[in-house]
């Protein structure tokens, strides 16, 4: 595994839908059932409570930082303590109730590639020099405004129903918290082999947030790892990034396009041309098993809008400043610069 970086489930909301709990009960388990059904209200797919506790992979988190395997994701060190013990930044935190919501569209069949006026089936071949496709987090609305709003709201639930008050702080894929390692705590899933969070009715399709609070909460039950033998993402994993629940970020198409602010290795341009994404990757989720029936984005904030779901990379080598800005004002892919998108582009044009 490698700290959270970008993106990326036993029990859920729909496990806790009924559990609103009596309404006058103050005891801690009692608030524990209604922040879940809080959670379910303000249109969060699942959510779980994570007691606050020393990273279980604190040896190997130092050693990756020491190697330098951040790449130029120079905040992962700055916050590595925190992420191995969230209370030695904020030394008041006891529980972390943690949220995830799903992000899954399905490809349109037929749609306008946008900067092109020819049409796009989802069966075409995803290496054509005119499709360069966008990983699917990044379809609608940029999902750290979505959850940072809907966490806020949350908060304001809990502070009403709360006999005390409590600190608390908000944050989405930021802050000094290892938030996949925190979901496993609070039951909504486990770590996959491809180090993804895996839910086992809903998969993978799913954004993060978490509430730190004060609040001495019950935790929920971890979930199992069902991976077992399969080993489907790192058979697809086209640059080989992929060994069992550990991810070479420096060999990760996601890593490349959206955070590498230099050249790319030209070992790997063949296989990100063949992959076809310009910007972020799905590959490793599209051949999970447990994604065959995903749950679907609830919330119009996730509807695919232009550029999605993919883009002509001959359009993207020609854009200005303006057009860069245009087409990525509220959106996740905002990360990769004008420069970025245009040696993405000229990877799949060219190679």
């Amino acid at each position: 595994m490698i700290p959270d970086h970008s993106s990326f489930k036993s029990r859920g909301n729909d496990d806790h839908a009924s559990a609103t709990g009596n309404l006058s009960d103050q005891s801690p388990a009692g608030l524990a059932a209604r922040i879940r059904q809080f959670a379910s209200e303000v249109g969060f797919s699942l959510a779980g409570i994570a007691p606050v506790a020393e990273s279980s992979h604190a040896a190997y988190l130092r050693q990756w930082v020491e190697q330098g395997a951040y790449g130029q994701m120079h905040y992962l060190a700055r916050t590595i303590d925190g992420r191995i013990n969230l209370q030695s930044a904020l030394p008041w935190a006891r529980s972390v109730v943690c949220v995830g919501m799903a992000y899954y569209q399905p490809p349109p069949r037929e749609a306008p590639l946008h900067g092109d006026v020819s049409a796009i089936g989802e069966q075409e071949n995803a290496a054509a020099p005119e499709r360069a496709k966008i990983a699917r987090y990044a379809w609608g609305r940029d999902y750290h405004r979505v959850i940072y709003g809907r966490l806020r709201q949350l908060e304001r639930m809990i502070r009403r129903a709360a006999d005390q008050p409590f600190e608390s702080r908000s944050y989405v894929d930021t802050g000094p918290c290892s938030e996949r390692e925190l979901a496993v705590r609070a039951g909504l899933g486990w770590m996959g082999k491809n180090t993804l969070l895996i839910h086992p009715r809903h998969g993978s399709w799913f954004v993060l947030g978490e509430l730190v609070t004060s609040l001495d909460l019950p935790a929920d039950e971890p979930q199992a790892d069902h991976c077992g033998t399969c080993t489907r993402c790192l058979d697809a994993c086209p640059t080989s990034a992929l060994t069992p629940y550990r991810l070479d970020s420096m060999r990760c198409i996601s890593y490349q396009t959206l955070e590498n602010r230099g050249d790319i290795p030209p070992s790997l341009h063949p296989a990100m041309h063949k992959a076809g994404f310009i910007v972020g990757c799905d590959i490793c989720q599209e051949v999970c098993p447990f994604n065959r029936r995903p749950l679907a984005a609830s919330v119009a904030d996730f509807a695919i809008a232009d550029p999605a779901p993919a883009i002509n990379p001959r359009t993207v080598m020609a854009w200005t400043a303006a057009d860069w800005d245009a087409a990525t004002r509220g959106r996740a892919f905002r990360r990769a610069k004008t420069e970025m998108w245009r040696r993405n582009a000229g990877i799949l044009i060219h190679e």
